[in-house]
Parts: structure tokens; C-alpha cells; sequence
């Protein structure tokens, strides 16, 4: 099996939307196992059609020899497997333990398949933002505005002068800040020992002084590489200077006040069909729940496993915390 990276997206959308898709996806494939509702609508009014989810997939398990859950267990199977070498790229590849952190799954599928990740990277606790589902929005929203400047300038020897410097960063500031008013400017210096190939960011004032340079640059690359060459000649590749101003300040509302829909249904989970509660709505500050249960949020579903437990703090994140935790 393989999943993507090609996508139905929106238009024709899973087979479940009803739109005209023929082709399996891991939307199916949750609808399948119960953890997406078959009688209510997603965000946005969307209709799921569990009979065009289970043909689109029987296309898939029948060559298999597999049977329609088999299908959609290998799909999910696959599915997470991909987000799990995302992640171990971004955690135990660059030496990082992910057993001392939290989890924080986001969009509308995310937090589906949040637990299973967690359980697979031995992290014990999930926070599941109340906008998950539209989190990339958000923080589009929130964002600051920045402005790149760059110019490479190869400057090396008594070129490479404090005068020289604050020549260039001025020239590539004012051209960074225009039309960006209460910006502040970061700058950095890509430096390289003459006769690399390769150079190191340096993050430094905007009137710098060469020699700090050439320090920052040595303990950088001893820190990096394992040694510093004290007779190496420094050359500055290029120069990039960035204007950021700050987004708007955004302070969380507090969490719902209203009642969640409460109920049930069989969903696959732990490799066998489990009655599980479902929690629908926007979830009050103070909500605790048990699993196996799935939070039906307005944009976005979480799926807690047996062995999970989750409460709802003021600014209504659902935090969930795994049996026996992490590391």
C-alpha cells in the first residue's frame, strides 16, 4: 500500500463526500472504522456516504485478498507510518528526544490519528487546540509581517571591515523596513572559511565588529564540525537582512459555557470494535472523558484509544494524557 502524496482534495474530495471519487483515501478509510460520524455532517455541511467510502475501498481490498476493515486498517496503517517519519525526521534525526514533549495534532483529520502517533513515539501526552482544525488560518492571521532582504558580497581580508558592513546592512535595511512600519531588523551573516563549500548562518548586530564575527564563526563550527582552524581565513558569502513586525495580539477566548451532545457508537480501535463515547459540540471548560472516546469538535475530531484519559482547561485545549505517560 501506499498513501499519497497525490490527493482527491476538495473537488472530487473522498469517495465518502458524494462528489464523483472513485479512489480509496485515508478520509474513507476513517469513516470506515468509526472514528468519523456516518450520520452527521463535517464542517462546512459535508455529507459523508459510508456505502461510496466502503466501495471506493473494496476496489482496493479485493485484489488484496483482504477484507474492507483489513483495507481500511492498512490505510490508516500507511497513513501513519508517513506522518511518523515526518516526525522522527524532525525529532530523533536532529538528536531530539520526542518522549519529553507533548503532541499537538492540528487540522481537521490530525487529531484522528494524533494517539497513534503518540503511542508509537512513546509520548505520553496530546494537547488538541480548540481551533486545530483551522490552526494554518490562525496563524496566518496572527503572523508577523517580514520583509527578506539578501545580497551575496564575497568579501574576505580587509575588505571584510566594520565600515564595509554597516554600508551593506544599511542599504539592505532601508529597503527591508519600506512599507513596514514598527518593524525591528534581524540580520545574518553567512560565513564560511576561504575554500569551503559550504557556509554557517551567524546571527549578529546590525554594526558588527569583524573579529566578534570571526568568533561567533569559530564557535559555531567547532560546535557543528568538532574543531575551529585559527589560521582559516574568514570570507563572508552574503549578507541577509529581514524587517519583522509584530502580528496583532490575539488573547484566547474562554472555553464554551453550552453542553455537549453526548452518545455512542462502534468504532476500531486497539485491533478490535469498541463501543465508543462520542462527545459532539464545542467541549466546556472542565470536561473530562475517558477512552475509548472520540471528541467531535466543530472543525476537527479527536480519537483517544483505551488506555487515554482527557480534560478541557479554560481556554478550552483538550488535553489528553496516555497511560503510563512518556519517557
Amino acid at each position: 500500500l501506499r498513501v499519497g502524496p497525490r490527493s482527491a482534495g476538495a473537488e472530487p474530495g473522498p469517495a465518502c463526500y458524494g462528489r464523483g471519487g472513485t479512489e480509496p483515501t485515508v478520509t474513507d478509510a476513517n469513516l470506515l472504522l468509526g472514528y468519523l460520524a456516518p450520520d452527521s455532517a463535517l464542517a462546512g455541511g459535508v455529507e459523508l456516504d459510508p456505502d461510496a467510502a466502503g466501495a471506493a475501498v473494496d476496489a482496493l481490498a479485493e485484489p488484496l485478498g483482504l477484507s474492507r476493515i483489513e483495507a481500511a486498517e492498512g490505510i490508516v496503517a500507511v497513513a501513519n507510518q508517513e506522518m511518523l517519519r515526518a516526525l522522527r525526521v524532525m525529532t530523533i534525526e536532529q538528536g531530539i528526544d520526542p518522549r519529553g514533549f507533548a503532541l499537538l495534532p492540528f487540522g481537521g483529520a490530525g487529531p484522528m490519528h494524533a494517539a497513534a502517533l503518540a503511542a508509537e513515539l512513546e509520548i505520553g501526552r496530546i494537547l488538541c487546540p480548540r481551533a486545530s482544525g483551522v490552526l494554518s488560518a490562525l496563524g496566518l492571521i496572527a503572523a508577523g509581517r517580514r520583509h527578506d532582504t539578501a545580497r551575496t558580497v564575497l568579501l574576505s581580508g580587509p575588505e571584510l571591515s566594520a565600515a564595509r558592513l554597516a554600508e551593506l546592512v544599511d542599504e539592505l535595511g532601508a529597503a527591508a523596513l519600506e512599507g513596514l512600519e514598527g518593524a525591528r531588523l534581524e540580520v545574518t551573516y553567512d560565513l564560511r572559511y576561504r575554500g569551503q563549500s559550504f557556509e554557517l548562518p551567524i546571527p549578529g548586530p546590525e554594526r558588527p565588529d569583524p573579529a566578534e564575527l570571526a568568533e561567533a564563526f569559530a564557535a559555531e563550527h567547532e560546535a557543528r564540525y568538532g574543531y575551529r582552524d585559527p589560521d582559516g581565513e574568514l570570507e563572508l558569502v552574503s549578507i541577509r537582512v529581514a524587517a519583522v513586525a509584530p502580528g496583532p495580539e490575539l488573547r484566547p477566548r474562554a472555553a464554551a459555557a453550552g453542553e455537549l451532545a453526548e452518545g455512542s457508537r462502534s468504532a476500531r480501535l486497539a485491533g478490535s470494535w469498541r463501543e465508543t463515547q462520542v462527545l459532539r459540540g464545542e467541549p466546556p471548560a472542565g470536561t473530562r472523558a475517558d477512552g475509548p472516546c472520540v471528541f467531535e469538535l466543530p472543525e476537527a475530531t479527536l480519537v483517544l484509544p483505551p488506555g487515554w484519559s482527557a480534560s478541557v482547561d479554560g481556554a478550552g485545549t483538550i488535553a489528553a494524557e496516555r497511560e503510563g505517560g512518556g519517557a
